[in-house]
């Protein structure tokens, strides 16, 4: 079995492979990601990089150029185990399609907060009533590269909010941040019970409006919190929500 490394080489590029990693695996890269190695950070025949997918773990890998334009990764040793990205937690974000630069930051720190599962949803203010799921995913697979998870967020296929509700598990809660309502805020509930599992739910730009907030209450899942006084934007909800509820997992030592 591969020895795990005592060191820990922060300072190698990071790849995310789907492919099975096994020590001694040549694994020919596809062209973008040769392409990144080659000329974005100029990688020489012979540097290491960090390779890792969840099934697999991290491992070191070793650059070669079979050709002009080919780049062939042979891995080495491992340096984490699969088992070292299990998080103690699952969270679900629900959140409205919003304009492309606030998404692209919504995405990369919702990934670095540790979302488990992004579930667009298109609801009545919703501006934008689509994703481009192939730029999300690549955003998705950046980010996780970049804050050292060994797992990928799993990217839902858009839906409207009936049909997401009329498809979520009942036995489970949903967080919902509904501004202007009397509602608990959600430090407050995280102070008396740590969530392990979480679905929460953000509104488009513009907020739920009344059909919506009706609809909602319907439900014995919905729960729906407060964020503080202040009104926020979609994305500082998402983000100052997810913050709250993964802050008691997260191990600081």
């Amino acid at each position: 079995m591969p020895a795990i490394l005592s060191l820990y080489p922060h300072d190698l590029p990071r790849l995310y492979l789907s492919v099975p990693l096994r020590a001694g695996q040549d694994v020919p890269l596809p062209d973008g990601q040769a392409h990144y190695l080659r000329h974005v950070l100029r990688c020489a025949e012979g540097d290491l990089v960090r390779v890792f997918n969840a099934a697999d773990g991290e491992w070191k890998a070793q650059i070669s150029f079979p050709s002009k334009k080919a780049v062939l990764l042979q891995v080495r040793d491992l340096l984490r185990p699969a088992s070292d990205g299990l998080q103690q937690y699952t969270r679900h974000l629900v959140f409205s399609p919003i304009k492309k630069d606030r998404q692209d930051w919504l995405i990369e720190k919702s990934v670095e907060l540790g979302v488990t599962d992004f579930h667009p949803v298109v609801m009545n203010r919703s501006v934008i009533r689509d994703i481009k799921e192939e730029r999300v995913r690549a955003q998705i697979i950046e980010a996780s590269e970049q804050c050292e998870r060994l797992d990928l967020p799993t990217l839902h296929p858009v839906k409207n909010l009936k049909q997401f509700m009329q498809q979520f598990d009942s036995g489970s809660k949903i967080y919902a941040a509904i501004e202007r309502q009397d509602a608990v805020f959600l430090g407050d509930i995280l102070r008396k019970e740590a969530v392990r599992d979480a679905t929460y739910m953000v509104g488009p730009e513009g907020g739920f409006d009344q059909e919506e907030v009706a609809f909602l209450s319907g439900f014995s899942c919905v729960c729906p919190v407060s964020l503080g006084p202040r009104i926020l934007r979609s994305e500082t909800a998402a983000l100052y929500g997810l913050s709250l509820l993964s802050s008691p997992f997260e191990n600081f030592t």
